[in-house]
């Protein structure tokens, strides 16, 4: 799940965990990339490779596998079309194409929405980062709800 920052990618996989509950394992960028190792968004930084190689660890178990957050074509492309071939055909991919003006809104929600402003949300923001293998695209009138429905209804095919 990709998209701009305050979209509802975290929040939507919590909820796919929560659900699917044991053998989830969950891949949020802002843990590996942010907490994790500190890192900036560049192009060589390290949470690309560790990324990727959390995600094969889930891979070779068997684990229900969600990746999610902003990961920028320009800069995590390759590594998510590594994962896509390794996960294929088991993978799904979803991208928030929200407006700015909804993200705002939904950020306003959040707990951390002290953490960073509607400023900083302006600089970072990428318009229609597509990878061109979605499965789908939420928009501004997809709930939480809509997006759990449309993406639990496909995994149950797996």
């Amino acid at each position: 799940m990709r998209g701009n920052s305050g979209s509802g990618k975290t929040s939507l996989a919590k909820k796919l965990q929560e659900y699917y509950g044991r053998k989830t394992l969950v891949i949020s960028q802002d843990v590996v990339r942010r907490d994790m190792l500190k890192e900036k968004v560049e192009s060589d930084n390290l949470s690309i490779s560790l990324t990727a190689t959390i995600a094969r660890y889930g891979y070779e178990r068997d684990l229900l596998v969600i990746v999610e957050g902003f990961y920028e074509t320009d800069i995590y492309g390759q590594m998510l079309e590594e994962l896509r071939a390794l996960f294929y055909p088991k993978v799904l991919s979803y991208y928030y194409d929200l407006t700015f003006e909804e993200t705002v809104r939904r950020h306003q929600t959040r707990s951390k929405k002290a953490d960073f402003s509607p400023a900083d949300m302006k600089r970072w923001w990428k318009e229609c980062d597509f990878l061109g293998w979605e499965v789908a695209t939420f928009t501004d009138q997809d709930s939480l709800k809509d997006a759990f429905q449309e993406i639990s209804k496909k995994i149950n095919l797996f």
